[in-house]
């Protein structure tokens, strides 16, 4: 009782306090202390009970079989926080054989705000983050930093979340996708995350669900917009044993009733279909990477691509829509066109200083407009060039793929900006 009455006391002043568990408690289990740790099943309830800019501290250990639901957050500048511990994981017994049975790790309540994950581990559950559509109470100002999720049929699968940060989180070895903005996300940043599939396991790939994404932006119901993509990764969204005549597998998705999408420094590596499948109007691309697709960069509408890079797939990009501009940009070694246009493309694509490698140098494969090839050189070998590395499947790291012969010309390191 002491140790509560210093706890209010310390609100009562206007000060944040910790609160403490692991996943079986000890001692008193009040939570006033790391030694009197409330256990795991009391997470929900003691988060709900914190004042904003209290800590909920848990203790390495396994929280197995637990789903926790967070109704009450924080306020502006003081939000609530939940941080894990080196070792604090939670587990269930979601298995890959039935990937749509399983129960979820954190469910996030309508209205939920201010609130800040960070440093936890979640694997073996059906779906890992989950905000189910709430348009009357959306949830606002919430950040995932540094989540790892293994072994997840979904892991981030939210709506109605705005003003959102998710930062350096990982999702690897899921069955469906790795992050899911199922509809009316407005204002969201993904820093630094990562959506790997499989892992490269073959097997895996063999148990994975018909279209595996990694990042998809739905249209589920009301648009989601405003979102920043930087320095994420997506790779390995195979399924290789599909029987359908069009296989699909996309590393970024985002589907044609959302807007004001960008990627920055993104890599799209080995995915089934689409390294980005994008839809939506004036997308924009800067420093870039794509390779191991059958199309790197799938454009419907209109977009722009700045010092990006494509390489070593079916096709470098394919638009039918308009108008696409691609400045300072490098296709190397497509096995079927650097750029496909379709008929029915509205177009233009507009070239300017790019770097193209083409063994037939017929790099176009439409009816459609295409324009401004003037400042752009085509080679049948990337031995002109002057590329320290050349590689097709060339993963974004290095300077390998730095035109010696054109620096002012193609993708190049020294113009990545941050």
């Amino acid at each position: 009782m002491k140790c509560l009455f210093v706890l209010l006391l310390l609100h009562s002043c206007g000060f944040a306090a910790d609160f403490f568990v692991t996943p079986e408690g000890a001692g008193t289990r009040d939570a006033s202390r790391a030694e009197h740790a409330a256990a795991g099943t009391s997470i929900s309830s003691l988060f709900d009970r914190m004042a904003a800019g209290d800590r909920l501290l848990l203790g390495a250990g396994n929280y197995q079989g637990l789903s926790l639901a967070f109704t009450s957050g924080g306020s502006p500048g003081r939000p609530k926080i939940v941080e894990g511990a080196p070792g604090a994981i939670f587990t269930s017994d979601w298995s890959i054989e039935k990937p749509d049975k399983g129960s979820t790790a954190i469910v996030l309540g309508p209205g939920l705000s201010h609130v800040v994950f960070k440093n936890l581990s979640i694997s073996r559950y059906c779906f890992a983050i989950r905000a189910a559509p709430s348009k009357e109470s959306p949830r606002s100002h919430l950040t995932f930093e540094n989540i790892a999720i293994d072994q997840v049929r979904h892991g981030f699968y939210l709506a109605d979340c705005d003003d959102l940060a998710v930062l350096h989180c990982t999702t690897k070895r899921y069955s469906k996708h790795g992050f899911r903005f199922d509809q009316g996300c407005d204002r969201v940043a993904l820093k630094g995350c990562v959506a790997d599939c499989s892992e490269g396991d073959p097997v895996w790939e063999t148990k994975t669900e018909v279209f595996p994404f990694g990042f998809i932006l739905n249209d589920g119901g009301a648009p989601n917009t405003g979102f920043l993509l930087e320095d994420c990764v997506a790779k390995n969204n195979i399924k290789s044993n599909q029987t359908v005549k069009y296989t699909n597998g996309d590393g970024f998705v985002a589907e044609g009733n959302n807007s004001d999408v960008r990627f920055a420094r993104c890599h799209a590596l080995r995915n089934q279909d689409g390294g980005f499948d994008i839809k939506v109007d004036h997308a924009k691309f800067t420093d870039c990477v794509a390779t191991g697709h059958r199309r790197d960069f799938r454009i419907w509408r209109s977009a722009t691509l700045k010092n990006c890079f494509a390489g070593g797939s079916q096709t470098g990009l394919w638009t039918q829509g308009g108008p696409v501009a691609v400045e300072s940009c490098t296709f190397l070694a497509h096995r079927k066109c650097a750029l496909e246009i379709e008929d029915k493309s509205t177009g233009p694509v507009t070239l300017t200083n790019c770097l193209i490698v083409s063994e037939e140098q017929d790099y176009t494969v439409s009816i459609g407009r295409f324009e401004g090839a003037e400042s752009t050189v085509v080679a049948k070998t990337s031995a002109g060039f002057g590329f320290a590395s050349p590689d097709s499947k060339w993963n974004g790291d290095c300077k390998a793929m730095d035109s010696s012969k054109f620096p002012d010309k193609g993708f190049n390191s020294a113009r990545i900006s941050r």
